[in-house]
């Protein structure tokens, strides 16, 4: 009796670890080749500014430190063996304030030898500090007052404003005014200048005769207008408006 209870044992003990040892066949998963593998700006001084590139979603994050500026992009891209990129790489990405500005879809397709295409979408973060504006208007109740004479030879305004965090090139900046139903005018003409910690930007509206500065025609009566200032990867927008008397041509 003890014989076949210890036989009756052996015998489920083996059936047991035959259940254990089972295996199952995975079946292989053939690598993509149609992936970005490396994606680096190269028009820098120094090391190249790498982006990071995510297959799941197919993105690429490119991070650009704010004191570098850059106005153009310069992409290399390497690809899976025998992929193709396009763009291709090397190709510029031009105007990088009016990006930022205006938004722009950047999407890269690589292609494989069969033809299965992947897009992958470039995200640019500027690592930008925060700007400020100091108003021309302390007190909404009583605005700024300007005025641009249309009779006559001549007639100007000329503004000034102070603040921070401002790019050291005019080319990265852009200044409009706002009425009061939200529409920008034509862009303003400005220079810039360091005071100290703050920047100065001074900017004129001027008419001479019947040339006038492009922003004119958009300031066609006396209104409240808000003044927009674009800086590289950022806008900023007062709080309080300005009136601008227009005195027409009678």
């Amino acid at each position: 009796m003890i014989m076949k209870h210890l036989y009756l044992r052996c015998i489920a003990g083996i059936g047991l670890l035959c259940a254990c040892t089972k295996t199952e066949t995975v079946p292989y998963e053939a690598a993509a080749t149609n992936l970005m593998l490396e994606y680096k700006i190269v028009n820098v001084q120094g090391d190249p500014i790498y982006g990071a590139i995510q297959h799941n979603d197919t993105t690429i994050s490119l991070y650009l430190p704010f004191y570098r500026q850059l106005a153009t992009l310069e992409p290399q891209i390497k690809v899976s063996a025998g992929a193709t990129v396009t763009p291709a790489t090397g190709t510029m990405i031009e105007d990088l304030p009016a990006v930022f500005q205006n938004g722009r879809d950047i999407k890269y397709t690589v292609k494989n030898t069969a033809g299965n295409a992947r897009v992958y979408t470039l995200h640019i973060i500027a690592q930008q500090p925060d700007m400020e504006l100091q108003e021309l208007t302390t007190d909404p109740a009583n605005p700024a007052e300007y005025t641009l004479d249309m009779n006559g030879i001549y007639s100007s305004i000329g503004i000034n404003l102070y603040g921070k965090g401002f790019a050291s090139s005019n080319d990265m900046m852009k200044i409009v005014l706002v009425n009061e139903q939200g529409k920008e005018t034509a862009p303003v003409y400005f220079s810039s200048t360091n005071t100290n910690d703050l920047t100065m930007v001074g900017f004129s509206i001027s008419r001479y005769q019947d040339q006038q500065d492009p922003i004119v025609k958009d300031l066609a009566a006396t209104g409240l207008y808000k003044v927009r200032l674009y800086n590289y990867a950022k806008v900023i927008t007062m709080k309080n408006p300005v009136r601008i008397n227009v005195l027409n041509k009678k």
